[in-house]
């Protein structure tokens, strides 16, 4: 299956770029996708940075699965007071 990936501030500056097609396995979670990410993109650690997650504008979680044609934000936590 195919998803969009888009790619918000810090998180564009770091791949170089705003979207991205990934293609998955059918089933597949968040989790895996951003496993591939950083597998793809060497600069690119869920670890340090964890983004906000959203699946077709509704927040998701890194158990939930993805389906054909999803379109998947990741948007950097925003930080203040």
């Amino acid at each position: 299956m195919q998803v969009t990936v888009k790619f918000f501030a810090f998180f564009r500056q770091i791949t170089g770029v705003d979207h991205l097609s990934v293609v998955l396995a059918e089933g597949a979670t968040i989790a895996e996708l951003l496993n591939l990410l950083s597998r793809k993109f060497d600069n690119l650690s869920f670890e340090s940075e964890r983004p906000v997650i959203m699946v077709n504008h509704t927040n998701a979680l890194p158990q939930t699965i993805l389906k054909e044609g999803d379109n998947v934000l990741l948007l950097p936590v925003l930080e203040g007071g």
